[in-house]
């Protein structure tokens, strides 16, 4: 069955410094219960997708406000599984528009993003950041399903990402795998390595100087974590953050440094203990 779904949240500031979550829209498959509080202060909101999937015509949008001063953590809860196209004109779709106002914070925190074979799949994504505005956002790819012998089997994946701060672009990443047409083990996209991760880290305001400082602070961290499996990388943005980038060859890798990055970059944005947010079902 096709199916065309919007999600709206917000989050808004409260009583004593706390965060109420507002459900504005759901439509199936979306389903999102409530807000949770979060030990490093934060309101905790999982988003579930009730089919259990993306299906081949699923055209999936949501939007996230975070209002002046509120602030949130956003997760899933399990991986995004992008099930087989049926015909070359199905491509699963799912976009996102994230507002995050002045001196709001965001944590985006989902599982990984797995494409099962002969699937098509193409994911949008804006965040727009008011001034002292603070963002953690990160996103993992699997090359499919392993445990059913599926590695790059999908026709396509594609991803559109962009940051701005004011107006002003942050960061624009924008990229496409075809493992059927283009071997993704050429040096020129993915080598050696299988699973791949991004995390930007944001504040908007915060000048140049305090970004490098932060990448020098980064790097080491990135630098011990890095060995034959898995590679890590700390890249300072011309302003507003940096993006943590990491390629791996197995997922637990991947996934255990990604964590331990997080919880540094949270640490030196906004001295916050990171908890990882817990699961719901």
């Amino acid at each position: 069955m096709d199916a065309t779904a919007q999600l709206h949240l917000s989050f808004e500031p409260a009583a004593e410094g706390t965060t109420v979550l507002r459900v504005k829209q759901q439509q199936p498959p979306w389903r999102v219960v409530r807000g949770f509080p979060a030990p490093s202060g934060e309101l905790l909101a999982h988003i579930h997708n009730v089919s259990g999937g993306v299906l081949d015509t699923d055209s999936l949008d949501w939007r996230i406000d975070i209002a002046p001063g509120a602030q949130a953590q956003v997760t899933t809860t399990g991986a995004t599984r992008v099930y087989r196209s049926r015909s070359k004109d199905r491509v699963a779709s799912q976009r996102a528009r994230v507002k995050i106002g002045e001196a709001a914070y965001l944590e985006y925190l989902p599982d990984q993003l797995i494409p099962f074979a002969g699937s098509r799949f193409e994911q949008t994504v804006r965040v727009e950041l008011d001034r002292g505005a603070s963002l953690i956002w990160w996103d993992r790819i699997a090359p499919g399903r392993d445990a059913a012998g599926e590695s790059f089997a999908y026709a396509s994946l594609a991803s559109s990402f962009e940051i701005a701060a004011g107006g002003e672009p942050v960061a624009t990443e924008r990229w496409t795998l075809e493992p059927l047409l283009r071997r993704p083990d050429s040096i020129a996209r993915l080598g050696p390595f299988r699973y791949f991760a991004s995390c930007y880290v944001c504040r908007a305001g915060e000048p140049s100087a305090y970004w490098r400082s932060f990448e020098s602070a980064m790097q080491p961290i990135a630098d011990r974590l890095s060995g034959s499996d898995v590679l890590w990388g700390v890249t300072s943005l011309r302003a507003h953050g940096l993006v943590i980038r990491g390629v791996a060859k197995s997922g637990r890798s991947l996934a255990d440094g990604l964590v331990e990055l997080w919880k540094a970059a949270k640490w030196s944005l906004c001295g916050r203990v990171a908890t990882l947010p817990r699961k719901v079902h």
